[in-house]
Parts: structure tokens; sequence; C-alpha cells
């Protein structure tokens, strides 16, 4: 289970208190994942995922993958898009934790993989390299093995 911080419509109305967003109207925590709190949020219209980031992600690495993920959906590249709240940042504090919203994907868990999906997925990959020899961002691999 990945649902570790716990929110209540409390937590629901400060988050529409802080965003441009049409009222939230339902919540429900995703169960699959190994690292984050992320919740399913519902408006009329629209789907979102709210984030809580847990203990192992440090918050000064966290503004770079809001940047990236802004850099490559900007570039058409169908990922999630960090919302910026109403005073223009991409955080916000939610029972003590960094946390934020990003758009809603489509799409479904991919069990088993054929050659014509490594294939797409190696594309993918490709056009992130592209467009991402022109952004400037830096961030030292904290999953590396140090020198």
């Amino acid at each position: 289970m990945a649902v570790y911080t716990k929110i209540s419509n409390r937590e629901i109305i400060l988050i529409n208190s802080k965003f441009n967003i049409d009222k939230i109207k339902s919540f429900k925590g995703i169960k699959k994942g190994i690292e984050n709190t992320n919740y399913l949020l519902r408006s009329k219209n629209k789907k979102l995922i709210l984030t809580i980031f847990e203990k192992r992600v440090s918050n000064r690495e966290i503004p770079f993958f809001m940047q990236l993920m802004g850099s490559l959906n900007n570039s058409g590249i169908n990922c999630p898009k960090p919302l910026k709240n109403k005073k223009g940042n991409y955080l916000i504090k939610l029972k003590g934790k960094t946390a934020c919203i990003v758009s809603f994907v489509e799409g479904n868990d991919k069990i088993k993989l054929n050659s014509k999906n490594c294939l797409d997925i190696g594309k993918i990959i490709g056009r992130m390299h592209n467009v991402t020899k022109n952004v400037n961002l830096y961030r030292k691999n904290s999953m590396s093995i140090k020198n």
C-alpha cells in the first residue's frame, strides 16, 4: 500500500483554496506505488493527481522534477503536467509535507510487454533526450554509485 499520509475534506478545502481548479468533488488514495502518497482528485469535469512527498524524497530536489515534467509536457511528451498554485508555485505544504498537483494522464498498467512496446518506449526515451538537451536543468543523481 502506498497511501502513507491520510487526508480529509479539510485538506481538500485547503487545496481548493490554493489552486485555481474546479471544486474537488471526491478523492481516493491510489494504492499502487512505493514511495509517495498519491490521491486521485475528481471535480465535475476533470481528474487530477495529488502527490504528497514522503521521507525519501529531498525537498530541495522536488523543483527539478516539477520543471522537468513541465518542460517535457510543453514539448508534447505525454506526461503529467504540474499545476501552479495561486502564488505561481508548483509546491504547497500539506500536513507538514511538500505536495503538488499534476494533470491526470489516461492509461493502464502494461503487464506484459512485447517488442513493439519496447520500440515505442525507446522512441519516447529518445524524444525525451532530445528535448532535455535544451533544458537548463541539473540534478546530481542521488541513486547513482558514489565516485
